[in-house]
This record gives C-alpha cells, sequence and structure tokens, in this order.
C-alpha cells in the first residue's frame, strides 16, 4: 500500500509526525510505524555511493508521456536548443536526471503525483511546462504565472534503500530547504552570466521556512509531497515556481500584502529579460548536485549555508524578535535563531534558553507581517 502525503513545504515535518502517532491523512495512506528519532546511520556516505553506481547502470524508463521532451542517459528524444548554453548540463549529474518536458500542463505537480510510479526510481525525475492551467502553490493556493515565463518544475526521487528509515525521516522534511538553496544558486548563476553591471543590489535570500526572496520581494516558492510506502516514507515530489521574465506590472497583481512578488527581469533591470529554459536546466543540475551531498551526510552538511541566506537572520537584532506559534493554542516570544542540524527552527526566549521546533509560524512584532509559509 502507498499513497501520496499532502503537505505544504513548511510543513513537511508536520505530515511525518502525523503519520507516527495519528491516522492516515488520507484513506489509502498507511500508518508510519517507525520514529522520527534515532542516530544517523554510520554509513550515510555509503548510501547514496550504492545509489549513484545503481543510476549510472540504469536504463531509461520506458514510460515518455505525450509531447514529452526526454533528457538522460545515453541520448535524448528530443534536445532543447538552449541545452548548449548550459554546459554545466552535462556533467555526472547527466547519468542520474531525467528530464520531461511540456508546452502545457495542469500542474507540473498534479502530473508527478499522478504518474511518479511509472519512473525509474533510481532516477531524479524532473518535469517541467512553458505554462499550468492549474499551478500549485502552498496550502493549495494557485501559481500564477505568465506563459513562457517561469521555471516550473516538479522533481520526484526516491531515497536510496540504503538509507536507513530513521536516515529518511530524520532529513526527509529538509528538501525543501535543500531545494531553496539550488534555488538561490541558480539565480546568483543567471546574474553573473546575463547582468555584467546591475543597476541596483541584489539581495537573495530564503525566507524561513523555504520561499526564496529578491530585494524583500518572494521571487520563488517551493511545494512538497511525501510519499509512503509500506510505512516508509519512500520518496519524496517536490516542486519551485520561479518568477523569471514577468514585468513588475505582471507580479503587481498577485496581491500579497507582506512579501511582495517580483521576477528576476524586474528585480535586475535587464531589459531582453533571461533564458528561462537554460534557468531551468541548471535548477535541475544544481539540485541534483545538492542532493548527492544530502544523501550523503543529511541536512546538517547544509544548516550553515541555510543560515548563512536566511533573511531575517541577516537583519538587524530588532527585527529577528518575534513571536513564535507553536500551535493554535500555544506561542512563545523571543529571537529568531535559525535552524539547527535537525532544520528545525530555534527561538531563543527571553530567558537565554534556545529552543527547537519541527514546525510552526513566525509572526512579526508589526501585526500586519508574518512569516508563515506562504
Amino acid at each position: 500500500m502507498s499513497g501520496v502525503v499532502a503537505v505544504s513545504g513548511g510543513s513537511l515535518a508536520s505530515a511525518l509526525r502525523s503519520l507516527v502517532v495519528a491516522a492516515p491523512v488520507a484513506a489509502r495512506l498507511p500508518l508510519m510505524r517507525s520514529t522520527l528519532l534515532g542516530a544517523a546511520p554510520t554509513s550515510q556516505r555509503r548510501c547514496f555511493a550504492t545509489a549513484a553506481a545503481t543510476a549510472r547502470d540504469a536504463r531509461l524508463p520506458d514510460v515518455l508521456p505525450p509531447r514529452g521532451r526526454l533528457f538522460g542517459l545515453g541520448g535524448e528524444v528530443e534536445r532543447a536548443s538552449a541545452l548548449a548554453a548550459a554546459p554545466a548540463w552535462r556533467r555526472a549529474s547527466d547519468e542520474w536526471l531525467v528530464e520531461y518536458h511540456f508546452e502545457e500542463l495542469d500542474s507540473t505537480q498534479s502530473f508527478v503525483e499522478r504518474e511518479y510510479s511509472g519512473f525509474d526510481p533510481t532516477r531524479l525525475t524532473v518535469v517541467s511546462a512553458d505554462f499550468q492551467t492549474r499551478g500549485k502553490g502552498t496550502r493549495d493556493r494557485n501559481w500564477e504565472a505568465v506563459r513562457g515565463q517561469s521555471v516550473l518544475v516538479t522533481f520526484y526521487f526516491r531515497f536510496p534503500l540504503e538509507c536507513s528509515t530513521s536516515f529518511v525521516n530524520r532529513n526527509a522534511p529538509n528538501v525543501t530547504k535543500v531545494l531553496s538553496i539550488a534555488l538561490v544558486d541558480t539565480l546568483q548563476w543567471a546574474v553573473a552570466a546575463s547582468v555584467p553591471r546591475p543597476s541596483v543590489g541584489l539581495d537573495l535570500g530564503i525566507k524561513w521556512p523555504n520561499d526564496v526572496v529578491a530585494n524583500g520581494q518572494k521571487i520563488a516558492g517551493v511545494v512538497a509531497r511525501a510519499v509512503v510506502s509500506e510505512g516508509r516514507l519512500e520518496s519524496v515530489i517536490v516542486g519551485a515556481g520561479l518568477n523569471v521574465n514577468q514585468t513588475q506590472a505582471d507580479m503587481d497583481r498577485i496581491k500579497r500584502p507582506v512579501w511582495p512578488a517580483t521576477s528576476l527581469k524586474a528585480v535586475t533591470g535587464l531589459s531582453g529579460g533571461f533564458d528561462v529554459a537554460a534557468l531551468r536546466q541548471q535548477l535541475a543540475v544544481n539540485f541534483a548536485d545538492e542532493l548527492r551531498l544530502f544523501f550523503a551526510e543529511g541536512f546538517a552538511a547544509f544548516r550553515e549555508r541555510i543560515n548563512a541566506m536566511d533573511v531575517l537572520l541577516r537583519s538587524e537584532p530588532a527585527a529577528r524578535e518575534v513571536r513564535f506559534r507553536i500551535s493554535e493554542r500555544s506561542e512563545i516570544e523571543g529571537e529568531f535563531a535559525g535552524v539547527d542540524e535537525e532544520g528545525h527552527i530555534v527561538i531563543r526566549t527571553h530567558d537565554g534558553r534556545a529552543r527547537s521546533f519541527p514546525a510552526g509560524e513566525i509572526v512579526l512584532r508589526s501585526p500586519e507581517d508574518s512569516l508563515r509559509p506562504t
């Protein structure tokens, strides 16, 4: 028995806890009997080394959806012209990556949720589209996008079987943060390649738990689903939407009173815009490379980078003073102190204690400002 646990990027940890202690999220989901806590396996590096060897020997998936383009090991059904502009795509990650690209889908996230059982479980599959008719954001919100102007992708991967259940459960909730890092790195790559002399400074960062912001405006979002099978969180479906070539007028139509939306073109002032296909391919390569490290060492290897990129942690001390909503009936006040090695948010209370929580909601001192996952 298997199924998809529907959760937002900010509440993957909460969903995992619910599988352990409560009834299935959906009728077709089994209970997760194993504990979330426990020591990481001593053979973490072997965990991915074995998977990588398997991927090198794997054949291409048999399934090829209608109108799809397949990039993968040993050949191509159709190679996009933008591929030449992204030489990094031809690195070793090419052996592990398979991409299906569409002109239009209802949602890349929905497509993967429907079709993941036909994917090669030893590969990192990425499904992308130029346009989505029913794009998904967090909390089941629609993701607004102009045709051909955004990077719209969803990744599917399975944790290597050599990874213990405790390792998977401890680290899976942080996949969204790993993708956020890959998004920031991809944006930095695009700006360095295309904007030799930016007209304004570009401050890229991550808003807890995983949104990507540029100059205080949201430029990308992440959403995740957990796939459970036989009592184990086997794999993850994680998607991202990155605003690339929309005008600021396009972005202003999205009503966001806090962290208003922007695009890479709008924030850099690059009149000609960016190569969306090249960004999409670079993001896939960056995420694939980060996953190799993630499988080997878990989230602990990413903590320092996440905290360095966090826009609230980089702000003035007064701005880090927050209320943290643990549940509908429980809140604490203190200083936001980033995340710990488990990826849990850390709040330093006024008595000097550092308290960690796997999930919750940050509420800024100003009543109209909130850092809730959006």
